[in-house]
Formats: C-alpha cells, sequence, structure tokens
C-alpha cells in the first residue's frame, strides 16, 4: 500500500514544525503497513483557506488518473484547514475517489462515532483559528492607534516609510510603518478633488494623466479618508466560500477604525467625505446574489441523484426537468427538521456517549517529555553565562544563550497548547446529558441568526446531502453523523412549484 504526507506549518511559534510532522507520520505509515511515495507541504502557511501551492498540488493529484497512492497520512485535522467547510470538502472529495485520509492525532474507532469525533475536533480547529485570528486583529488595531500601518501596500501616491520600534523577534528587529509622499501624489491629489466637485471618475482621469483601470481608480476613491491624513482599518467585510458576509465587501462606515492625522494629506476631510458619499449613493452598487447564498447548494439533490441549482435569486431548479421550488420553502423546512433533530433523545444521548467514550486526554506523555526537556535547557544557560562572565568576547555564548531562550519558549508554547487541548477534552468528557440537550438546543436557536453563509457551512458539516422530491413535494435529510433513527420528511406543499 502507497501513501502520502500532507504536512503544513504555520506562523504559530508554538505549531509542530515540518520535521517533527514528517518523523512522526512516517512512523505511523510502517505502523500501518504503508510505504510513502509522495510528500505535499506548506511551510508556514494559514489555514484559514485552501490556497496553498503545496495543498492545491495534493488536490490536483488526487484527482489525476495516474495517481499511484490510496491514502493520504496527516498530522491532524487543523494541518488540512481551520475552516470546518474545507476539510468536509477534502474529505468528501477522498471518500468519493477512494482513498483514505489517516490522522495521527485520530482514534480507531467505528464510522458514525468516528463522523462525530471529526465534526468536533474540525470545530475546535475552527475555533483555534478564530481566537488566534482575534488576538492578530487586536494587535493590528493597536498598531493603527498608535499611528502605524496594519499592513499591506501604500495607497497610490504614497510610499511606506519602516521605522524599528526597538523590538527583536527570531532574531531580527520588528519594523513599523508609516506612509509619506510618493512620485505621484499631486497627480492623484488632483484626481481626488477633481472628484470631490463631482467630475465623472474617467474624465477626471483623463484631466491629470491618471492612467489607471477603473477598479484600480475606485479604489483609490474607497481610500478616501486615507488621502485626507487619517490611518482606516477594519474596512473590508471576510469573504469566504459563500461570499462577503453581509453581502458586501466593505463594512458599515461605523465600523471603521480611524486613527486622524497619522501622516500628510493630499485632500481635505471635506473633499473625502463628497467623494464616500458620491461612492455610497451610487446605482451601480449590486448586492446580486451569488451561488453560495443558495443555503442548499451542493447538498441539494433529486431522488435518482440529479442536484437542485439555484435560479434567479427565488427558486431551486433541476434543468433537465423543468421543476421549479421556492428557495425559502425548502430552506425553512430543513432548517426545521435540524432544529427538530438535534434537540431529539437519540441524538443527544447518542452524542454524549460517543463523546465521553473518544474524548480523554491523550497528551500526558508527550507534555512529561516536553517538560523535562524545557527544564534541561536552564542549567544549561546558566552554564553559559557562567563561561560568558570569564571571556573577554562573549559574544558567540550570548547568542547561544538567547537561541536556547527561543527554545525553551517554544517548547513551553508547545505545552500550553496540549494542556489546552486536554483541557478541553476533560471538559467534553464531563459533560453531563442535560448539558448536551441545552448545549444542542441553544445551537438550534441560534441557527436562525447565523449568517447564512455561517449557517451553509453548519449544514455542510452537518448533511450529507438533502433529497427534495419534486413529485411528492417532500424532503428527506441524510445526515453525516448516523445518530438519529429517523432521518424524516417534510409537511407536504412547497407552493409555488412554478416561476410566475
Amino acid at each position: 500500500m502507497q501513501a502520502a504526507l500532507y504536512l503544513r506549518s504555520s506562523k504559530d511559534r508554538s505549531d509542530v514544525s515540518i520535521d517533527a510532522q514528517r518523523r512522526e507520520l512516517t512512523k505511523l505509515a510502517a505502523e500501518r503497513g504503508y510505504i510513502v511515495v509522495v510528500e505535499y507541504a506548506d511551510v508556514v502557511e494559514s489555514g484559514k483557506d485552501d490556497q496553498r501551492a503545496g495543498f492545491q498540488s495534493l488536490l490536483k493529484e488526487l484527482k489525476s488518473r495516474a495517481r499511484d497512492w490510496s491514502a493520504v497520512i496527516v498530522y491532524d485535522t487543523s494541518r488540512i484547514a481551520r475552516r470546518r467547510h474545507i476539510s468536509v470538502n477534502f474529505d468528501n472529495d477522498c471518500k468519493k475517489l477512494h482513498v483514505s485520509v489517516i490522522y495521527r492525532s485520530m482514534p480507531d474507532t467505528d464510522p458514525a462515532t468516528e463522523v462525530l469525533l471529526m465534526s468536533v475536533t474540525q470545530g475546535i480547529d475552527e475555533w483555534h483559528s478564530l481566537v488566534s485570528k482575534q488576538k492578530g486583529l487586536a494587535g493590528m488595531a493597536e498598531n493603527v492607534r498608535q499611528g502605524f500601518r496594519a499592513g499591506g501596500r501604500a495607497p497610490t501616491g504614497y510610499r511606506l516609510q519602516s521605522m524599528s520600534t526597538g523590538a527583536v523577534r527570531d532574531g531580527q528587529p520588528v519594523l513599523k510603518s508609516r506612509l509619506e509622499l510618493g512620485n505621484e501624489a499631486d497627480t492623484v491629489s488632483r484626481y481626488l478633488k477633481l472628484r470631490a466637485t463631482g467630475v465623472k471618475g474617467a474624465a477626471a482621469a483623463r484631466q491629470v494623466g491618471l492612467e489607471l483601470s477603473r477598479s484600480t481608480l475606485t479604489g483609490i476613491e474607497w481610500n478616501a479618508l486615507t488621502y485626507a491624513g487619517h490611518t482606516v482599518w477594519n474596512v473590508h467585510n471576510e469573504y469566504t466560500a459563500g461570499g462577503y458576509a453581509s453581502g458586501s465587501k466593505r463594512r458599515a462606515r461605523s465600523d471603521w477604525l480611524i486613527q486622524r492625522d497619522t501622516h500628510p494629506a493630499l485632500i481635505s476631510e471635506a473633499e473625502a467625505e463628497a467623494i464616500l458619499s458620491q461612492l455610497e449613493s451610487s446605482p451601480h452598487r449590486s448586492s446580486r446574489k451569488r451561488g453560495g447564498d443558495y443555503l442548499l447548494s451542493g447538498i441539494l439533490q433529486t431522488p435518482d441523484g440529479a442536484p437542485w441549482h439555484g435560479e434567479d435569486k427565488v427558486y431551486y431548479r433541476v434543468a433537465r426537468r423543468n421543476s421549479y421550488i421556492r428557495c425559502e420553502a425548502v430552506d425553512s423546512v430543513v432548517l426545521e427538521r435540524i432544529g427538530h433533530d438535534l434537540t431529539s433523545p437519540q441524538w443527544v444521548e447518542a452524542a454524549l456517549s460517543a463523546t465521553q467514550r473518544q474524548l480523554t486526554p491523550r497528551h500526558a506523555e508527550q507534555i512529561c517529555r516536553l517538560q523535562k526537556e524545557r527544564d534541561a535547557i536552564g542549567p544549561r544557560i546558566s552554564r553559559l553565562l557562567d563561561m560568558a562572565s570569564e571571556l573577554e568576547r562573549p559574544g558567540p555564548i550570548v547568542r547561544k544563550v538567547d537561541e536556547l531562550e527561543r527554545e525553551r519558549d517554544r517548547i513551553g508554547g508547545v505545552i500550553a497548547k496540549l494542556a489546552q487541548e486536554d483541557e478541553a477534552s476533560n471538559a467534553l468528557a464531563s459533560v453531563s446529558e442535560h448539558q448536551v440537550l441545552a448545549m444542542l438546543g441553544r445551537l438550534a436557536k441560534d441557527m436562525h441568526e447565523l449568517p447564512r453563509e455561517h449557517l451553509k457551512d453548519l449544514f455542510a458539516t452537518m448533511l450529507d446531502k438533502v433529497v427534495l422530491d419534486p413529485d411528492q413535494d417532500t424532503v428527506q435529510l441524510h445526515y453525516r453523523i448516523a445518530l438519529c433513527r429517523d432521518n424524516g420528511a417534510s409537511p407536504r406543499g412547497f407552493e409555488p412549484r412554478l416561476p410566475p
């Protein structure tokens, strides 16, 4: 049997290194009787999306007829992604192509319990990603409040001025940046002043000789407050597979973080507000419905397997049968049925039993070994410092001490991460049936308040498919977690069946 390895490390300095993953997975492959024939790796890459060179190569080879391996071996679910829908889609693709996915961190168990555990661990992965993201965003917000840039290129007409903060990270000075005037400052200033008076964008660009695409010019205009001398952050909504949150690329103005007078201005604040008012009142701004806005796209099908597709923002349609049913009617039935099933005694009992049986702390030995490694570093540092005090040129020894201190900090971070995972496992293992019912009840209630893209991700995690029968006007849910005794059918009558 032949297998591929997938390895990913992130920017988190407490993350498992590529070398450590390779060592552990090669050992696991040998134990399972696999020969590793290929390796795909992404070094210092985020797991928030699937746009990684190594992962994309893995996906391409997965679907290739020339593929000569039948299993993918991965350290844990977070290596694939820290977003549930990406992990779920990957597992589904592998299943369809008869490729096994083996996670070092997952215990061997029955298929139903395995799906439940996968759902839980993928949820934990996403939670960890969101916590890390919140910390990163908090740091960016603080940079903005101090008048620094939160990252990214300088807007047209400016350039970045880097400055040292005096701090050092991983042996390199930590730099921050502010904006200073660039070569095109005067041209951009004249363009924006014309736009503030109501001159059309193309005409204003021709008049000042600014040769840029219309989309680039629009981007300059949306940065009007930056050109008024302010640092502006938290403007854009996050983009997911389902599109932008709230259906708009930009957040409401009230959500923008603005730090005033941080760099030279090219226009006045009144001119900036005039430009933004024109953009916000433009009739061309669209709330066009994307494919991801159809809640059940990708999982809704007929009894014979034909997919339903979104049509005209209102209907699900089967092309070859020319059958139409209102999205709202189907979505509401599915949402109601899932809410009912989540709080059923069968679901609560099975979920509790499977979770308590499998989620137990599993890092005690690893934590103990790491603690010994960390504790052994202290005496080494002390001996080196004693030596350095007796030397005329202690530089090399001091650098070695710095290296050992960074290693001690890294090991401490890994220990904290493993302890946190075990603490979460302990909490789940000790949960009561009443607590599970309360938790699932809140989830069932909160589903009605979730943003559409999040609700779609949740459905994709829970449901393998939804079968909508246009002849009988019934819908049947097929869960990924085989816990419910009755997958159930909807009340009859989806009206109107055909578009006007």
